[in-house]
């Protein structure tokens, strides 16, 4: 029998795991904490939380490391930084890069998932990550959407403008396939990128 090896050194142990803990708690966590008693900056303080241990967990290979700061640094200081200064560039440019990380890491986590030969517990919350992060990637896509065009998504109720943790929601739904219909996509482009969305969730599971 072949005795499992123990992961390189320099990485964390069962960083996938604690990953998936960590994106669990702010796609269930979070609105469930909101709900019950309304925090300031709960959303941003879970979103740094995934940017700085995602980045951390790649801290043996330098190359996507160096990648995922310069990602995270920009998302975090637009995530903190929103409040006090409200410009449509400086959002833009933390939803793109927001998206940009999550794909990237998307990316390295799955190229390590393909790589490893023994299927470990660690490895299947990888897989499992690598879902959830295309969710989060599409859900930064369609925030861009809405502030270059306010509208594009439409919400029950009238609800206002679409905040990222409500578009969060949306890209969970349409992942799935699931599709309640209290969020709707209305532009065009907005239509285009939920189609691509709902094809890719499928085809990766």
């Amino acid at each position: 029998s072949t005795v499992p090896q123990a992961p390189p050194a320099g990485y964390p142990k069962r960083r996938f795991m604690f990953l998936l803990a960590l994106l669990l708690g702010m796609l269930v966590l979070a609105p469930l904490l909101e709900e019950a008693t309304p925090l300031p900056y709960l959303d941003d303080i879970f979103l740094t939380a995934v940017l700085t241990y995602a980045a951390y967990s790649f801290n043996r290979n330098k190359l996507v490391l160096a990648a995922l700061i310069g990602l995270a640094l920009p998302a975090i200081f637009s995530a903190w930084a929103k409040d006090l200064m409200e410009v449509q560039r400086l959002t833009v440019l933390g939803g793109t890069c927001n998206g940009a990380f999550f794909a990237t890491l998307a990316v390295a986590v799955l190229l390590h998932v393909f790589r490893e030969k023994e299927v470990s517990w660690d490895l299947i919350a990888g897989a499992i990550v690598v879902y959830l992060l295309m969710a989060v990637m599409w859900s930064q896509v369609y925030f861009v959407l809405e502030t270059l065009r306010p509208g594009a998504f439409s919400l029950a109720h009238n609800a206002g403008p679409a905040t990222p943790a409500q578009l969060r929601y949306f890209s969970i739904v349409t992942i799935t396939t699931v599709g309640y219909g209290d969020i709707v996509p209305v532009s065009s482009a907005a239509r285009a990128f939920a189609n691509l969305e709902a094809i890719v969730g499928q085809l990766y599971l």
